[in-house]
């Protein structure tokens, strides 16, 4: 994913997510900027802050007005965006408490008013956007998982995201009212066996 796609914004208009062992930053656009993994001191996923190579966006189609806001006591973040077609929102978090050598980011998408077109793109780029990732491949339950660097990354809610030269890009149509997640996680060492449930990880 290049900065061409989604370049960077002055530094007050991105939200900052943390869990306790590392921090991602989203600007308005909905693309993840900066995100050192799996913890604050390793080198950065995504670089776009920077310049670099590599982010993570969840973005509506076509054009849109932004914003956002944090849920009252929390770093859960809403961005919400009006669009030609009505307002959509997508909540984001790292999921708490945060593991030391896993990270695990939500996303979840809602089709507030009117139906929602949205694209998301995911293209990890290891040591600050210097590294390209491994041919991703997709498992039986429809889950991505990626190696970049030192990095394993797996990626649940886009069974039918293509690959190409932007890394993996999906295309999701909402209903008005309804939602849908998105879950990554990102590791040095081999992840779990069992990935993690969006509606538990929510409610932990």
């Amino acid at each position: 994913m290049s900065t061409a796609s989604f370049p960077p914004h002055a530094l007050h208009d991105y939200a900052l997510l943390a869990d306790g062992e590392r921090g991602a930053l989203i600007g308005p656009d909905g693309a993840v900027a900066w995100l050192c993994a799996p913890t604050w001191h390793d080198d950065a996923v995504f670089a776009a802050l920077i310049g670099g190579r590599g982010g993570y966006a969840v973005t509506p189609r076509g054009r849109y007005v932004p914003g956002g806001h944090y849920e009252e006591g929390t770093l859960i973040w809403r961005s919400r965006w009006i669009t030609t077609d009505g307002v959509v929102e997508c909540r984001e978090a790292l999921a708490f408490p945060g593991e030391a050598g896993r990270l695990v980011l939500l996303r979840q998408l809602t089709a507030v008013d009117g139906t929602a077109h949205v694209r998301a793109v995911l293209d990890p780029y290891a040591d600050y956007g210097r590294t390209p990732p491994a041919a991703p491949h997709r498992d039986d339950d429809g889950r991505w998982h990626l190696n970049v660097g030192h990095h394993r990354l797996r990626w649940q809610g886009a069974p039918s995201a293509t690959v190409g030269a932007d890394g993996l890009t999906a295309e999701f149509v909402l209903r008005p009212g309804e939602r849908h997640d998105l879950v990554l996680e990102c590791s040095d060492a081999p992840l779990p066996h069992t990935p993690p449930h969006a509606g538990q990880a929510w409610t932990a």
